[in-house]
């Protein structure tokens, strides 16, 4: 390629469906499609979800049912190592429907089930606590859902 720099035209990317960037995880490793969050104990790691609504909301590791991340960033030397997070993209996230079913469309958040999203249902809590929208439904109890990643 004659250097470390590649520019195309066109570059399809066929390997998954996320951006995803690794990130040091407080605790042991995280089941893939859990909600993660910023860890404020420990600078510059994630760790998992808790709390409904949080505003810490990072992503989702990366990975579930088999679906790799398409693009993967690092810098080889510095910040190295850990969990896959998606950060945008299509993946699938453990979801919990007991606050009510989740439906294609569906602003999703944090939930007090650990590692879970759920249906946002207070629009003004969720100003800043979105991780992103439903792509499939979950009528009830805990599965997992395809989501389209857009923290705000």
């Amino acid at each position: 390629f004659g250097g470390p720099n590649v520019s195309v035209c066109t570059l399809s990317i066929r390997g998954g469906c996320d951006l995803a960037e690794p990130f040091a995880v407080s605790g042991p490793e995280l089941e893939k499609g859990s909600v993660v969050v910023i860890d404020p104990a420990n600078p510059g790691q994630l760790k998992l979800s808790t709390q409904a609504y949080d505003r810490r909301v990072a992503g989702v590791i990366s990975g579930a049912k088999g679906i790799s991340p398409g693009i993967a960033m690092h810098q080889e030397g510095a910040l190295e190592g850990g969990q896959n997070v998606a950060l945008s993209g299509r993946v699938y996230v453990l979801a919990d429907a007991s606050h009510g079913s989740i439906e294609p469309g569906d602003l999703l958040t944090t939930s007090s089930t650990p590692g879970h999203a759920m249906k946002v249902s207070d629009h003004d809590r969720a100003r800043g606590a979105a991780l992103g929208k439903a792509m499939t439904g979950l009528a009830e109890g805990q599965g997992m859902v395809l989501m389209l990643v857009s923290p705000q």
